[in-house]
């Protein structure tokens, strides 16, 4: 018996929903703005009244030093720390720190994009290369852009993957955007130095349709629009009246544009002024250089129209005559769905007598017992089962006959109550010649429900 229960435990992970709630989301209804001050730290804004929350690393400021690009990826920021050299992560519901995940060394690292492939791509401002890390465990894989390749000089901020799976690199001191190609491993030049007045290239952004993007030129005060086939410039987009250096879109579409000198957020749609998001130099910001619009957490409520009576109950059935019984099956508890599973919490106990005779190829008739001390105490009962779901061992049966079968492959399958008992039924699956796995999906008695 005690083999069965070892073997359950791993044919099967039963999980309640019943849960208490999950910790509510630091996250608003309208998401948040992350901008980072060089000078100051990452702060968190809230994207409906642009009040000031929090900055990143309350308790240890001074983790975060020089303030640069943030990549969102897989529920994590990815911040660069110029001042240490490092690429840290927060959690970004709950924007704790994770961990100091890449060190980058002496490279003067400004920008970071996670790659199609999952790694971690870092640009250095004073090495004016662009070096890959592994995406799980933050290894250094090599240089991907070579130190001055296509006439790079100053790899910065606004490092980013387009639509086209190619890495966009802008020149800050070259006054330029040079485009890597992960499928050829070469680099080339895609926007031509001082392009459309470009000068001190900052933040790229591409547009919808991934046709075109757009260009922070800090230098001469202006966002540059370019197309992504050839780097064509097709024209200034905006004047925002500030060095620019940060470019998103908010929630509704809205581009938002941030700027050192200034210390605040703009709102911009076709290049009209609309408002400020973010005030200038609230919550002490300083040295604006990067923004980013965090959605708000996906909700952590379990609907609760999802959560009640389900119920599963699994036993190793042995062969006794022209009938499957599971002596003892059994059900699970004790542990939480999704992240919340834990192997170590689940508990096992007997829950019954699972009891199957067949009367032919494709029904049988079903019982259980469930009594006495060591049970569920559901009682006993039982009804006639039909195959669900057709399949090639009921199809062979049927071509040779119910009485003429001398194994047992025609009872692996999907089995039901018919239309009237929809919603519970069995799913059996033969572990040997006189062995089977059954697993009766039901649900708990109505004075158990919640």
């Amino acid at each position: 018996m005690s083999n069965n229960r070892s073997f359950l435990l791993y044919a099967i992970a039963i999980v309640w929903l019943g849960l208490a709630s999950a910790a509510p989301a630091v996250a608003q209804s309208c998401g948040q703005v992350l901008v980072s001050g060089y000078y100051s730290n990452v702060h968190v804004f809230d994207a409906c009244s642009g009040e000031s929350q929090q900055v990143l690393d309350q308790a240890q400021p001074r983790r975060l030093s020089g303030a640069q690009a943030i990549a969102l990826h897989l529920g994590k920021l990815y911040v660069v720390s110029e001042g240490s050299g490092e690429i840290l992560r927060y959690d970004a519901r709950t924007l704790a720190f994770v961990d100091r995940f890449v060190a980058a060394g002496d490279i003067g690292p400004t920008g970071v994009a996670i790659g199609p492939d999952g790694d971690v791509y870092v640009g250095g401002y004073q090495s004016s290369s662009v070096l890959r890390f592994d995406g799980t465990s933050g290894a250094l894989k090599g240089t991907v852009v070579s130190a001055n390749a296509a006439g790079l000089r100053g790899a910065d901020n606004g490092l980013s993957f387009g639509p086209d799976g190619k890495l966009y690199v802008p020149g800050y001191d070259s006054n330029n955007v040079v485009r890597y190609d992960p499928s050829t491993g070469q680099t080339t030049q895609w926007v031509a130095p001082g392009l459309g007045g470009l000068r001190h290239t900052r933040a790229i952004l591409f547009e919808p349709g991934g046709e075109s993007a757009l260009v922070a030129s800090e230098g001469s005060g202006t966002v540059l629009r370019f197309r992504v086939s050839d780097g064509a410039l097709l024209g200034t987009v905006l004047r925002p009246g500030f060095r620019p250096t940060g470019l998103t879109y908010g929630p509704d579409g809205e581009l938002w544009v941030t700027g050192d000198q200034v210390n605040r957020v703009a709102a911009y749609r076709d290049g009209q002024y609309l408002r400020d998001v973010v005030r200038d130099g609230l919550g002490g910001l300083d040295g604006a250089t990067f923004v980013l619009y965090l959605p708000p957490a996906a909700s952590t409520a379990v609907n609760p129209d999802h959560i009640g009576s389900q119920y599963w109950i699994v036993g190793v059935a042995s062969r006794q005559g022209d009938a499957w019984v599971a002596q003892a099956s059994f059900s699970a508890s004790g542990t939480g769905f999704g992240d919340a599973f834990q192997t170590e919490q689940l508990q096992t106990r007997r829950w019954g007598e699972l009891r199957l005779r067949f009367t032919d190829c494709d029904s049988a008739e079903f019982n259980w017992i469930s009594e006495g001390e060591d049970s569920g105490g559901f009682g006993r009962g039982g009804y006639a089962v039909l195959r669900l779901a057709d399949n090639p061992a009921g199809q062979a049966c049927r071509q040779q006959g119910f009485a003429t079968q001398s194994g047992a492959d025609y009872i692996q399958g999907t089995w039901f109550g018919g239309p009237g008992r929809s919603g519970e039924g069995l799913f059996i699956d033969r572990l040997g010649p006189d062995q089977a796995l059954i697993a009766f999906f039901t649900h708990r008695p109505v004075s158990d429900s919640p």
